[in-house]
């Protein structure tokens, strides 16, 4: 008996089916996902039966609908059809249960109920065998594998459209939960809890500190970002020591979240790991710009490090619904300020970060540091790859002094910083 296996998200559904039309196949199809299983029984490129486990999917329930046969008859018809050695479909068949038109209405109404919810799945495994149970083997009633496919996608597509309708609804909820803080945010990561705790004893010595870092690819990120030529050192550090001596305590555990907040959410690996890529950019210009100003240079880092950190927990929380990706960057853009900023406070950021994170797209309403919000909002417009120059100087500020800050140089150097933001995050 051969097989082979993989996964879903390599070699989705519809291709397997396909290949098992095109080639002709003879064998059965197991897919699964989280104790969630299917069988797809296909004999010469057609589908001869089905199973599934999922709730509303048992083969026996089809039955059911048409009202025609109860469960002891079906419980007893099967249980005969294994003692004669005939598949379940051709006993229901000669002893003129049903006409064979009945049963292929059947079988695709359960083939395309299982086949459309399981489109539905990025991610599981398959295996296909070549082998068939005697239950199913030569059964009279063969479904067209391509119609059926095609059919369950039309439903797929429908029911993705009904979900799309229902999205302001969808939308209204979460955004009554984010304003009321009615929802969960993750704890402190153990590493940002005991350097914390460290930092806060006037005993401890630096080597006690970092004895709390132990995960070597966070080292390999300190260095990388020290040794940065935007982070303007001069002479290579290649010590870890040496490295939080060099940037600070309150740098070091921005960076400690930052790496943290990566491994946050491993279904939006790609798109948290965009996130923190531009706030590195963003932090390493907030630096920059700040520095040349005679400022807060290390607090511009930190809090340009920091500004997006909603927009982690919003791609986790938005996982759980369908919506389109239109409604779905949007209600990001709305409120990753407000959720950044209840994080920062859950985790004990300082006033300055929580402050910056809240209003970094309108600096105007910050009290505490308005300079600095200031910084933050140019950096981040700044940090964006398709920033034009024009734009930047179309922007207002209070505190800030456009003429006395070099743009055009700081904008030039964006593509290569980026560049080296990607290697970082992608460590």
């Amino acid at each position: 008996m051969r097989k082979f296996n993989g996964n879903l998200s390599l070699m989705p559904l519809a291709d397997l089916i396909q290949w098992a039309d095109n080639s002709k196949r003879s064998g059965t199809l197991v897919i699964s996902q989280h104790g969630r299983q299917k069988k797809f029984y296909i004999q010469e490129g057609k589908i001869i039966f089905i199973w599934s486990n999922c709730e509303g999917e048992h083969f026996g329930g089809f039955f059911k609908e048409r009202a025609d046969i109860s469960q002891e008859e079906l419980d007893n018809a099967f249980t005969d059809s294994e003692s004669l050695g005939l598949p379940f479909i051709g006993y229901l068949l000669s002893r003129n249960i049903y006409t064979k038109v009945q049963l292929e209405e059947i079988l695709k109404r359960a083939a395309e109920v299982v086949l459309t919810s399981a489109l539905k799945w990025d991610t599981g495994i398959f295996e296909f065998t070549d082998d068939l149970p005697r239950f199913v083997l030569n059964s009279p009633v063969r479904l067209n594998s391509i119609q059926v496919l095609l059919e369950s996608v039309r439903h797929f597509d429908e029911d993705r459209l009904g979900d799309q309708v229902d999205a302001d609804k969808v939308l209204d909820e979460i955004e009554e939960h984010i304003q009321e803080g009615n929802f969960d945010l993750p704890p402190i990561p153990d590493v940002m809890l005991q350097i914390a705790e460290k930092i806060d004893n006037p005993t401890i010595s630096i080597d006690e500190i970092i004895e709390c870092i132990t995960d070597q690819i966070l080292v390999s990120k300190i260095l990388r970002i020290c040794n940065s030529a935007y982070y303007g050192h001069r002479v290579h550090i290649s010590g870890l020591k040496e490295a939080v001596i060099f940037i600070g305590f309150k740098s070091l555990m921005s960076i400690v979240t930052v790496h943290a907040m990566s491994s946050f959410s491993p279904r939006n690996d790609r798109e948290i790991r965009k996130v923190l890529q531009h706030c590195l950019v963003c932090g390493m210009i907030a630096r920059q710009i700040t520095r040349d100003m005679g400022g807060n240079y290390e607090l511009a880092f930190i809090c340009g490090l920091l500004h997006d950190i909603g927009k982690t927990i919003l791609l986790d929380m938005l996982g759980d619904y369908m919506l389109l990706p239109e409604a779905r960057e949007k209600l990001i853009e709305q409120h990753h300020a407000e959720v950044g900023y209840l994080l920062a406070d859950k985790w004990n950021f300082g006033d300055d970060i929580k402050e910056i994170i809240r209003h970094h797209h309108n600096p105007e309403r910050a009290i505490r540091n308005p300079s600095l919000a200031e910084v933050i909002s140019l950096s981040n417009a700044m940090a964006d790859l398709n920033c034009q120059p024009e734009e930047i100087m179309d922007m207002t500020f209070t505190s800030l002094e456009l003429s006395q800050i070099s743009i055009d140089d700081l904008l030039q150097q964006v593509d290569k910083l980026d560049q080296e933001a990607c290697e970082i995050v992608s460590l």
